[in-house]
Protein backbone atom coordinates (compact mmCIF):
# COMPACT_ATOMS: atom_id res chain seq x y z
CA UNK A 1 0.00 0.00 0.00
CA UNK A 2 1.41 3.38 -0.99
CA UNK A 3 1.69 6.10 1.64
CA UNK A 4 0.38 9.64 1.22
CA UNK A 5 3.99 10.82 1.35
CA UNK A 6 4.88 8.70 -1.68
CA UNK A 7 1.95 10.13 -3.65
CA UNK A 8 2.85 13.71 -2.81
CA UNK A 9 6.47 13.07 -3.71
CA UNK A 10 5.31 11.82 -7.09
CA UNK A 11 2.91 14.73 -7.74
CA UNK A 12 5.01 17.62 -6.38
CA UNK A 13 7.22 18.29 -9.45
CA UNK A 14 4.25 18.01 -11.83
CA UNK A 15 2.06 20.43 -9.89
CA UNK A 16 4.89 22.90 -9.26
CA UNK A 17 5.98 23.01 -12.91
CA UNK A 18 2.38 23.43 -14.14
CA UNK A 19 1.65 26.34 -11.79
CA UNK A 20 4.99 28.03 -12.47
CA UNK A 21 4.54 27.96 -16.24
CA UNK A 22 0.87 28.91 -16.15
CA UNK A 23 1.20 31.91 -13.84
CA UNK A 24 4.46 32.98 -15.42
CA UNK A 25 2.63 33.73 -18.67
CA UNK A 26 -0.16 35.80 -17.20
CA UNK A 27 1.56 39.10 -18.06
CA UNK A 28 1.49 38.39 -21.81
CA UNK A 29 -1.45 39.94 -23.64
CA UNK A 30 -0.77 39.58 -27.37
CA UNK A 31 -2.75 37.59 -29.93
CA UNK A 32 -2.19 33.82 -29.76
CA UNK A 33 -2.27 31.41 -32.70
CA UNK A 34 -0.31 28.44 -31.30
CA UNK A 35 -0.84 26.16 -28.35
CA UNK A 36 1.08 23.44 -26.56
CA UNK A 37 -0.66 21.04 -24.18
CA UNK A 38 0.44 18.26 -21.87
CA UNK A 39 -1.96 15.71 -20.37
CA UNK A 40 -1.33 13.03 -17.78
CA UNK A 41 -3.94 10.38 -16.92
CA UNK A 42 -3.31 8.07 -13.97
CA UNK A 43 -5.20 6.31 -11.17
CA UNK A 44 -2.46 7.35 -8.73
CA UNK A 45 -4.23 10.73 -8.38
CA UNK A 46 -7.19 9.00 -6.69
CA UNK A 47 -5.03 8.28 -3.61
CA UNK A 48 -6.61 4.83 -3.28
CA UNK A 49 -3.42 2.77 -3.47
CA UNK A 50 -4.34 1.17 -6.81
CA UNK A 51 -2.33 0.81 -10.02
CA UNK A 52 -4.15 -1.31 -12.55
CA UNK A 53 -5.91 -1.59 -15.94
CA UNK A 54 -5.38 1.80 -17.65
CA UNK A 55 -2.27 2.56 -15.63
CA UNK A 56 -0.87 5.73 -17.22
CA UNK A 57 -1.22 8.01 -20.23
CA UNK A 58 0.99 10.90 -21.35
CA UNK A 59 -0.05 13.17 -24.23
CA UNK A 60 1.91 16.03 -25.82
CA UNK A 61 0.12 18.12 -28.44
CA UNK A 62 0.96 21.18 -30.53
CA UNK A 63 -1.89 23.11 -32.19
CA UNK A 64 -1.65 25.88 -34.75
CA UNK A 65 -3.67 27.76 -37.36
CA UNK A 66 -3.03 27.08 -41.06
CA UNK A 67 -1.20 29.74 -43.04
CA UNK A 68 -2.86 31.47 -46.00
CA UNK A 69 -6.28 30.17 -45.01
CA UNK A 70 -8.83 31.04 -47.72
CA UNK A 71 -11.97 29.71 -46.02
CA UNK A 72 -13.88 31.85 -43.53
CA UNK A 73 -14.46 28.94 -41.15
CA UNK A 74 -12.03 28.31 -38.31
CA UNK A 75 -9.56 25.45 -38.78
CA UNK A 76 -6.99 24.15 -36.28
CA UNK A 77 -4.20 21.67 -37.04
CA UNK A 78 -2.76 19.43 -34.33
CA UNK A 79 0.27 17.16 -34.11
CA UNK A 80 0.91 15.03 -31.07
CA UNK A 81 2.78 12.25 -29.34
CA UNK A 82 1.20 9.88 -26.83
CA UNK A 83 2.31 6.97 -24.66
CA UNK A 84 -0.20 4.81 -22.82
CA UNK A 85 0.03 1.52 -20.99
CA UNK A 86 -2.24 -1.01 -19.32
CA UNK A 87 -1.51 -3.58 -16.61
CA UNK A 88 -3.29 -6.37 -14.66
CA UNK A 89 -5.04 -5.90 -11.34
CA UNK A 90 -1.82 -6.36 -9.32
CA UNK A 91 1.71 -5.70 -10.60
CA UNK A 92 3.17 -8.27 -8.21
CA UNK A 93 1.43 -11.23 -9.87
CA UNK A 94 3.89 -13.45 -11.76
CA UNK A 95 1.62 -16.10 -13.32
CA UNK A 96 -0.03 -14.65 -16.48
CA UNK A 97 -2.99 -17.02 -16.08
CA UNK A 98 -4.00 -14.96 -13.05
CA UNK A 99 -4.08 -11.67 -14.97
CA UNK A 100 -7.43 -9.95 -15.34
CA UNK A 101 -5.99 -7.87 -18.18
CA UNK A 102 -2.78 -8.14 -20.27
CA UNK A 103 0.25 -5.91 -20.00
CA UNK A 104 0.24 -3.60 -23.02
CA UNK A 105 2.10 -0.45 -24.06
CA UNK A 106 1.27 1.88 -26.94
CA UNK A 107 3.30 4.75 -28.41
CA UNK A 108 1.87 6.77 -31.27
CA UNK A 109 2.11 10.04 -33.15
CA UNK A 110 -0.96 11.72 -34.56
CA UNK A 111 -2.09 14.44 -36.92
CA UNK A 112 -5.58 15.93 -36.60
CA UNK A 113 -7.64 18.62 -38.32
CA UNK A 114 -10.50 20.34 -36.49
CA UNK A 115 -12.99 22.40 -38.50
CA UNK A 116 -15.66 24.73 -37.11
CA UNK A 117 -18.32 25.31 -39.79
CA UNK A 118 -20.36 27.24 -37.21
CA UNK A 119 -19.83 28.62 -33.71
CA UNK A 120 -21.64 25.64 -32.16
CA UNK A 121 -20.32 22.81 -34.37
CA UNK A 122 -16.99 21.03 -34.69
CA UNK A 123 -15.80 18.26 -37.00
CA UNK A 124 -12.40 16.66 -36.46
CA UNK A 125 -10.59 13.87 -38.25
CA UNK A 126 -7.09 12.47 -38.00
CA UNK A 127 -4.69 9.58 -38.22
CA UNK A 128 -2.51 7.86 -35.62
CA UNK A 129 0.63 5.84 -36.40
CA UNK A 130 2.72 4.03 -33.83
CA UNK A 131 3.88 0.82 -32.18
CA UNK A 132 2.54 -1.52 -29.55
CA UNK A 133 4.70 -3.75 -27.38
CA UNK A 134 8.13 -3.34 -25.80
CA UNK A 135 9.09 -0.91 -28.59
CA UNK A 136 6.59 1.58 -27.12
CA UNK A 137 8.91 2.17 -24.15
CA UNK A 138 6.08 1.58 -21.67
CA UNK A 139 7.88 -1.21 -19.83
CA UNK A 140 11.08 0.81 -19.46
CA UNK A 141 9.22 3.91 -18.31
CA UNK A 142 7.07 2.17 -15.69
CA UNK A 143 9.97 0.18 -14.27
CA UNK A 144 12.05 3.38 -14.08
CA UNK A 145 9.54 5.60 -12.31
CA UNK A 146 8.42 2.83 -9.93
CA UNK A 147 12.04 2.47 -8.92
CA UNK A 148 12.48 6.23 -8.54
CA UNK A 149 9.42 6.69 -6.31
CA UNK A 150 9.58 3.44 -4.38
CA UNK A 151 6.50 1.81 -5.92
CA UNK A 152 6.28 -2.00 -6.32
CA UNK A 153 8.12 -3.27 -9.39
CA UNK A 154 5.89 -4.81 -12.10
CA UNK A 155 6.57 -8.52 -12.50
CA UNK A 156 4.90 -9.38 -15.80
CA UNK A 157 6.05 -7.13 -18.64
CA UNK A 158 7.70 -10.15 -20.30
CA UNK A 159 4.14 -11.32 -21.03
CA UNK A 160 3.00 -8.06 -22.67
CA UNK A 161 1.29 -7.75 -26.04
CA UNK A 162 4.29 -8.15 -28.43
CA UNK A 163 5.76 -5.58 -30.81
CA UNK A 164 3.68 -4.53 -33.77
CA UNK A 165 2.87 -1.56 -36.00
CA UNK A 166 -0.46 0.18 -35.36
CA UNK A 167 -2.50 2.67 -37.35
CA UNK A 168 -5.89 4.22 -36.70
CA UNK A 169 -8.22 6.73 -38.33
CA UNK A 170 -10.48 8.82 -36.09
CA UNK A 171 -13.55 10.94 -36.75
CA UNK A 172 -15.53 13.09 -34.29
CA UNK A 173 -18.50 15.45 -34.46
CA UNK A 174 -19.46 17.83 -31.64
CA UNK A 175 -22.65 19.87 -31.37
CA UNK A 176 -23.42 22.49 -28.71
CA UNK A 177 -26.98 23.26 -27.55
CA UNK A 178 -27.33 26.43 -25.50
CA UNK A 179 -29.77 26.03 -22.59
CA UNK A 180 -29.01 29.26 -20.70
CA UNK A 181 -26.85 31.69 -22.71
CA UNK A 182 -23.23 31.78 -21.47
CA UNK A 183 -24.17 29.78 -18.34
CA UNK A 184 -25.58 26.33 -19.13
CA UNK A 185 -25.33 24.13 -22.21
CA UNK A 186 -25.33 20.56 -23.52
CA UNK A 187 -22.71 19.14 -25.90
CA UNK A 188 -23.16 15.92 -27.85
CA UNK A 189 -20.17 13.99 -29.18
CA UNK A 190 -20.30 11.27 -31.82
CA UNK A 191 -16.97 9.57 -32.56
CA UNK A 192 -15.39 6.51 -34.12
CA UNK A 193 -11.98 4.86 -34.51
CA UNK A 194 -11.04 2.46 -37.29
CA UNK A 195 -7.72 0.65 -37.64
CA UNK A 196 -5.75 -2.36 -36.45
CA UNK A 197 -5.42 -1.12 -32.85
CA UNK A 198 -8.95 0.11 -32.04
CA UNK A 199 -12.29 -0.30 -33.76
CA UNK A 200 -15.14 1.39 -31.90
CA UNK A 201 -17.94 3.95 -32.00
CA UNK A 202 -18.89 6.30 -29.14
CA UNK A 203 -21.72 8.59 -28.21
CA UNK A 204 -21.45 11.02 -25.29
CA UNK A 205 -23.44 13.86 -23.74
CA UNK A 206 -21.82 16.53 -21.57
CA UNK A 207 -23.58 19.14 -19.46
CA UNK A 208 -21.58 22.31 -18.72
CA UNK A 209 -22.31 25.13 -16.32
CA UNK A 210 -20.30 28.21 -15.41
CA UNK A 211 -18.87 30.94 -17.62
CA UNK A 212 -19.24 29.39 -21.09
CA UNK A 213 -18.25 30.16 -24.68
CA UNK A 214 -19.21 28.73 -28.05
CA UNK A 215 -17.40 25.59 -29.20
CA UNK A 216 -15.28 27.48 -31.74
CA UNK A 217 -13.81 29.55 -28.88
CA UNK A 218 -13.81 27.01 -26.07
CA UNK A 219 -11.12 25.00 -24.27
CA UNK A 220 -13.65 22.15 -24.16
CA UNK A 221 -12.53 21.21 -27.68
CA UNK A 222 -9.11 22.93 -27.55
CA UNK A 223 -10.21 25.92 -29.63
CA UNK A 224 -8.95 28.98 -27.76
CA UNK A 225 -6.27 29.97 -30.26
CA UNK A 226 -7.08 32.20 -33.20
CA UNK A 227 -9.41 35.10 -33.83
CA UNK A 228 -10.81 36.69 -30.68
CA UNK A 229 -8.19 35.29 -28.30
CA UNK A 230 -6.67 38.74 -27.69
CA UNK A 231 -9.69 40.02 -25.76
CA UNK A 232 -10.64 36.78 -23.98
CA UNK A 233 -11.60 37.14 -20.32
CA UNK A 234 -10.64 34.62 -17.65
CA UNK A 235 -13.46 32.08 -17.30
CA UNK A 236 -14.13 28.65 -15.84
CA UNK A 237 -16.79 25.97 -15.88
CA UNK A 238 -17.74 22.52 -14.59
CA UNK A 239 -18.84 19.62 -16.78
CA UNK A 240 -20.58 16.29 -16.26
CA UNK A 241 -20.67 13.66 -18.99
CA UNK A 242 -21.98 10.19 -19.79
CA UNK A 243 -21.06 8.08 -22.81
CA UNK A 244 -21.54 4.65 -24.32
CA UNK A 245 -18.94 2.92 -26.49
CA UNK A 246 -19.49 -0.02 -28.79
CA UNK A 247 -16.24 -1.98 -29.07
CA UNK A 248 -15.30 -4.27 -31.98
CA UNK A 249 -11.55 -4.57 -31.37
CA UNK A 250 -9.06 -3.40 -28.72
CA UNK A 251 -5.46 -4.50 -29.32
CA UNK A 252 -4.46 -3.78 -25.70
CA UNK A 253 -6.87 -6.52 -24.58
CA UNK A 254 -7.14 -8.91 -27.54
CA UNK A 255 -3.69 -8.52 -29.08
CA UNK A 256 -2.86 -7.71 -32.69
CA UNK A 257 -5.73 -7.84 -35.16
CA UNK A 258 -3.76 -9.98 -37.63
CA UNK A 259 -1.33 -11.77 -35.33
CA UNK A 260 -2.30 -14.15 -32.50
CA UNK A 261 1.14 -14.63 -30.89
CA UNK A 262 0.50 -12.65 -27.67
CA UNK A 263 1.45 -14.58 -24.48
CA UNK A 264 -1.77 -13.52 -22.77
CA UNK A 265 -5.00 -11.95 -24.05
CA UNK A 266 -8.55 -11.52 -22.81
CA UNK A 267 -11.99 -10.98 -24.35
CA UNK A 268 -13.48 -7.51 -24.69
CA UNK A 269 -16.81 -6.30 -23.40
CA UNK A 270 -18.83 -5.16 -26.43
CA UNK A 271 -20.31 -2.17 -24.57
CA UNK A 272 -18.43 0.13 -22.22
CA UNK A 273 -19.93 3.02 -20.23
CA UNK A 274 -17.91 6.12 -19.47
CA UNK A 275 -18.82 8.78 -16.93
CA UNK A 276 -16.77 11.87 -16.15
CA UNK A 277 -16.81 14.95 -13.98
CA UNK A 278 -14.45 17.86 -14.43
CA UNK A 279 -13.49 21.50 -14.07
CA UNK A 280 -11.62 23.82 -16.41
CA UNK A 281 -10.30 27.35 -16.02
CA UNK A 282 -8.89 29.46 -18.85
CA UNK A 283 -7.18 32.79 -19.23
CA UNK A 284 -5.93 34.43 -22.41
CA UNK A 285 -2.74 32.39 -22.36
CA UNK A 286 -3.37 29.16 -20.42
CA UNK A 287 -5.93 26.53 -19.49
CA UNK A 288 -5.98 24.02 -16.64
CA UNK A 289 -8.35 21.03 -16.72
CA UNK A 290 -8.99 18.37 -14.08
CA UNK A 291 -11.20 15.41 -15.04
CA UNK A 292 -12.38 12.40 -13.03
CA UNK A 293 -13.11 9.43 -15.33
CA UNK A 294 -15.04 6.24 -14.52
CA UNK A 295 -15.22 3.25 -16.88
CA UNK A 296 -17.39 0.18 -16.66
CA UNK A 297 -15.84 -3.24 -17.31
CA UNK A 298 -13.75 -3.37 -20.51
CA UNK A 299 -12.73 -7.03 -20.12
CA UNK A 300 -14.94 -10.08 -19.76
CA UNK A 301 -14.54 -12.20 -16.64
CA UNK A 302 -13.00 -11.13 -13.37
CA UNK A 303 -11.82 -7.61 -14.24
CA UNK A 304 -13.87 -4.84 -12.66
CA UNK A 305 -14.62 -1.19 -13.18
CA UNK A 306 -11.89 1.39 -13.25
CA UNK A 307 -11.39 5.08 -12.51
CA UNK A 308 -8.59 7.58 -13.04
CA UNK A 309 -7.95 11.33 -13.10
CA UNK A 310 -6.66 13.39 -16.02
CA UNK A 311 -4.66 16.59 -15.56
CA UNK A 312 -4.17 18.92 -18.52
CA UNK A 313 -2.23 22.14 -18.98
CA UNK A 314 -2.54 24.22 -22.18
CA UNK A 315 -0.20 27.11 -22.96
CA UNK A 316 -0.88 29.56 -25.82
CA UNK A 317 1.75 31.61 -27.60
CA UNK A 318 2.06 34.69 -29.79
CA UNK A 319 3.27 34.31 -33.41
CA UNK A 320 6.87 35.04 -34.28
CA UNK A 321 7.50 38.61 -35.33
CA UNK A 322 8.53 39.08 -38.95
Amino acid sequence: MRSIYEYMRFLRPIVFASLLISFGLQAQTEFRNREFSIVNENDVYLFLGIDRYYSNGMFFNYRFLPKNKKSSKKVIYEVGLAQRFWTPQDLRIINPEAYYRPYAGLLNGNFQVAEFPETYKRISYGIELGVIGKASGAQAFQEWYHKQFGFPQPQGWKNQIPNGFVFNFSLEYNRQFVLVPSRFDLITTSAMQLGNAFVNARQRIDLRFGHLRGLSKSAFVNALIGEGSRSMETHNYFFLGYGLEGVVHNATIQGHAFNANAPHTEEIMPWVRHMRLGWATSSENSTLKVTYNWLSKEVRGRAGRHAYIGLELQLRFVPKRQ
